[in-house]
């Protein structure tokens, strides 16, 4: 069924109708959605009734165990959680306008981008925006891109691939940045001063990174290629976890060079020789398409390219 342009104009879409798909979808019960929404659970049924009128489909399948939005119903979800998140951002630039450079900016971000790339540009836009506050949530890039979406971020720093790799997204490559493999300093292989083969690494339990991020794909590549079946220990992009499991249980694990080279001048870690080719993937600024930055998101982005050339400039050869 097409719908006019105009149509939530003509259905008098209201605000308390995006609040209510919000957190239908959050919680998938009715009853629990009307106590969030302050409200009763024949309210709720009138407002989901109200949304399906206007848009001529079911939004949501009853079951047993509360409700599940249809496909239709995820389209207006998400799109929801857009508005939603924008009348957010709405009013922090409201708020900042007596000076351009000022607000509250979202940034998210893992460890192959925390550990050099965002420090040094936060301490730059520091410099040329003072007013302006970046408030850094660190977590897997799987985590990250469902708050982009729904706008609680402004852009995701991380490792651009495969799960990044959506219509969605407007992706911009910043800077090839290598992986290294690494051990506890007092780990069998941290004495080694020739290069490692492959097959030697079996022997070994692995720290892997999550399932589907651009690293794990890359790697398992790599241990396929070379027939190494990995005794998975655990995943994680926590560093401190996996610095800790590392020397508790001898484990393997990879890092980003620049994380490598920190940690082993600090005697926490030893990097191993073995050359990783360059697969898995550039670091890179993810953003929503079609949405014009702010002029304080903007500068921080200019931030993270002058970062990203400094980084390159003074990366060894």
């Amino acid at each position: 069924m097409a719908l006019s342009g105009d149509w939530y104009l003509r259905g008098r879409l209201k605000f308390r109708h995006l609040r209510l798909l919000a957190v239908l979808a959050d919680v998938g019960n009715q009853a629990e959605a009307a106590r969030r929404l302050a409200t009763t659970q024949p309210g709720v049924s009138k407002m989901l009734a109200e949304l399906e009128a206007m848009v001529g489909a079911r939004l949501f399948e009853r079951t047993a165990k509360g409700v599940m939005p249809t496909p239709r119903g995820e389209t207006l979800i998400r799109h929801a959680r857009w508005i939603l998140g924008d009348l957010g951002r709405l009013g922090e630039e409201l708020a900042a306008l007596g000076d351009t450079l000022a607000g509250e900016i979202h940034l998210g971000t893992n460890s192959s981008s925390a550990a050099s790339l965002v420090p040094r540009s936060l301490v730059l836009l520091r410099r040329r925006a003072p007013a302006l506050t970046v408030v850094v949530h660190e977590a897997s890039v799987e985590s990250l891109l469902p708050a982009l979406e729904a706008r609680k971020l402004d852009l995701v720093v991380a490792r651009l691939g495969r799960v990044t790799a959506s219509a969605d997204y407007a992706q911009r490559a910043l800077f090839e940045e290598p992986m290294v493999l690494a051990a506890a300093p007092d780990h069998p292989l941290a004495a080694r001063k020739s290069a490692l083969g492959w097959h030697e690494l079996g022997a070994y339990s692995w720290i892997l990174p999550p399932e589907g991020s651009p690293v794990h794909d890359a790697l398992m590549l790599l241990l396929v290629r070379h027939r190494v079946e990995p005794r998975v220990l655990a995943r994680s992009v926590s560093i401190l976890n996996n610095l800790v499991l590392m020397e508790a249980a001898g484990a393997l694990s990879v890092f980003p060079a620049a994380v490598g080279r920190e940690y082993e001048r600090r005697g926490l870690l030893a990097t191993l020789p073995l050359a990783l080719p360059p697969v898995f993937g550039p670091i890179g600024v993810i953003t929503l398409r079609g949405l014009a930055p702010s002029p304080g998101l903007a500068s921080l982005i200019e931030c993270l390219q002058t970062s990203a050339d400094e980084l390159k400039a003074a990366a060894p050869a």
